[in-house]
């Protein structure tokens, strides 16, 4: 149900970055690895020609804009709000709205 470290060794992922840091098995982590899926957890992939560190955005959609580093609790529940409208559709394309 989970990838192992050796598994995401040199794969492409999706990363949501500006996380508040946060230790996690010892680790600081200040990201997370974007996967969706319920019986098998799958990593969304960006597009092939994208390059390491390339932002990605929806199809057609607006240029990003990154957040400064979400600090305060009310801050943080903006993913609670947004999470509920991420999906993948037919041919496993993460979507939104």
């Amino acid at each position: 149900k989970f990838y192992s470290p050796e598994q995401l060794v040199g794969k492409k992922v999706v990363v949501l970055c500006n996380l508040k840091p946060a230790k996690m098995r010892g680790v600081e982590s200040q990201g997370m690895v974007l996967a969706a899926g319920t019986e098998q957890v799958e990593l969304l992939v960006p597009p092939a020609d994208s390059a390491v560190g390339e932002r990605v955005k929806e199809e057609g959609g607006d240029e990003p804009v990154p957040d400064p580093v979400l600090k305060s609790k009310a801050q943080a529940k903006v993913w609670d709000r947004v999470v509920e409208e991420l999906k993948t559709d037919k041919e496993c394309r993460a979507t939104y709205k």
